[in-house]
């Protein structure tokens, strides 16, 4: 497994988020909906090997608003946590690609996550995890 501090900086283009939609889960708590920018979609697609439109997911349900970077000002997003998966080997490419390609939720809901920047490898202050394990497919 990689350090976090090692983990590979994707520099690239990043585009703003609309706001976070502000929802209910199934289980009554509140949450906050993270809408994919393209060029997260992108940038997830790239990482995964797939094509971008093979990702029909809109978006992740969050326990929290995202996070904006102190170093870059890139906002958290699920291509974040993509990354950090991936390249600090938490999960492999293959279980990724269930939950983000193939719109499988984890069986056992979601832990909390440091999140890092993907753009920058700075580390976010607050955790995250996603609140709402239904799909949010387009």
């Amino acid at each position: 497994m990689q350090a976090a501090t090692q983990l590979p900086a994707h520099q690239r283009p990043f585009d703003l988020p609309t706001p976070s939609e502000r929802v209910t889960c199934s289980n009554g708590n509140e949450a906050y909906r993270w809408v994919l920018t393209e060029s997260e979609r992108l940038h997830m697609a790239e990482m995964l090997g797939v094509d971008k439109t093979s990702i029909s997911l809109r978006g992740n349900v969050m326990n929290r608003e995202r996070m904006v970077c102190e170093r870059c000002g890139k906002h958290s997003g699920l291509d974040d946590m993509v990354h950090n998966a991936l390249y600090a080997g938490v999960h492999y490419a293959s279980f990724v690609k269930e939950i983000i390609v193939d719109g499988k939720p984890p069986s056992n809901g979601s832990p909390a996550h440091e999140i890092f920047c993907s753009n920058c490898t700075t580390k976010h202050i607050d955790v995250g995890y996603w609140e709402g394990v239904e799909p949010w497919h387009e």
